[in-house]
C-alpha cells in the first residue's frame, strides 16, 4: 500500500498533513463505502496508484464516477470534505 498525504486546515492555522489512512479509517469505510479501506477502494477503481504523484493525477471524473457508484457520496469532494471534518472533530474532541 502507497502512503497518500492530504492536509486539512482549521480557521487561521497553516494547513496539516494527514494520512489518507487515518483520514478514511476503517470506521469511516465502512460506514460510507463498500470497502473496508481506502487502499482497497482505489483498487476496486482500478486505479494503478504506485506513489503519490500518480494519485494526484487521477482525473477528478473518475474519482467522482468511483465515489457516485461505490459510496454514499456524489463527488471525490464530498467524500474527503466528509472525512476531513469527522477528522477535525475527533483531533479536537481529544484536545
Amino acid at each position: 500500500m502507497v502512503k497518500i498525504t492530504g492536509y486539512y486546515q482549521l480557521p487561521g492555522d497553516l494547513p496539516q498533513p494527514v494520512d489518507f489512512a487515518d483520514l478514511f479509517n476503517t470506521s469511516f469505510m465502512r460506514r460510507y463505502t463498500q470497502y473496508r479501506s481506502f487502499d482497497r477502494f482505489l483498487r476496486g477503481g482500478s486505479f494503478e496508484i504506485a506513489s503519490q504523484a500518480d494519485f494526484e493525477a487521477l482525473p477528478e471524473s473518475a474519482m467522482d464516477a468511483h465515489v457516485r457508484h461505490h459510496t454514499r457520496f456524489s463527488s471525490w469532494k464530498d467524500m474527503i470534505d466528509t472525512a476531513t471534518d469527522l477528522y477535525v472533530h475527533q483531533k479536537l474532541s481529544k484536545s
